[in-house]
């Protein structure tokens, strides 16, 4: 993410990282801020008014056409969204919204998505389901110590 960059960012809950990402991409950037959650939306659309390149949209991520009309092509997908089928997500909105070769950063949280499974074996079902959704993976970092069982996947989307 640089100065300038279209970001859609899924699973921005009260906007705490929506907001550091939105100084990463400065005034002349978007971050299109996704939140299913009414109440976490409700301090999400509160910090948007005092960010003006934020765009709050409270919404399930699983259902990008509800909200087609006001996301346009991004640079990046920030995905934070904990659930079970959050590759199937990514992929959803990356297939209607981001641009060939735009980036995808996804956090993965093992628990969420299968409890009764080690960690690093969700970590690698997860890494393949996103190379099925045409992604590529290029970095994947583990969040130890600081947060158990989380890792950051960064990839790249190839349409085709």
């Amino acid at each position: 993410m640089r100065p300038g960059s279209k970001v859609l960012y899924l699973g921005a809950a009260s906007g705490t990282s929506v907001s550091h990402v939105a100084d990463l991409v400065g005034p002349t950037g978007t971050v299109y801020a996704v939140e299913f959650s009414h109440r976490s939306g409700r301090d999400l659309i509160g910090m948007a008014t005092h960010r003006t390149n934020v765009i709050p949209i409270v919404e399930d991520a699983r259902h990008p056409l509800r909200y087609r009309m006001l996301v346009g092509m991004v640079d990046v997908i920030f995905a934070d969204v904990a659930q079970p089928d959050q590759a199937r997500i990514v992929g959803l909105n990356a297939h209607l919204f981001l641009k060939a070769g735009g980036a995808v950063i996804v956090s993965i949280k093992a628990n969420c998505i299968d409890s009764t499974a080690k960690p690093e074996v969700v970590f690698a079902r997860e890494v393949q389901k996103m190379r099925e959704e045409k992604i590529k993976p290029k970095e994947q970092l583990t969040l130890e110590p600081f947060e158990r069982d989380h890792c950051i996947v960064a990839g790249i989307y190839r349409q085709t």
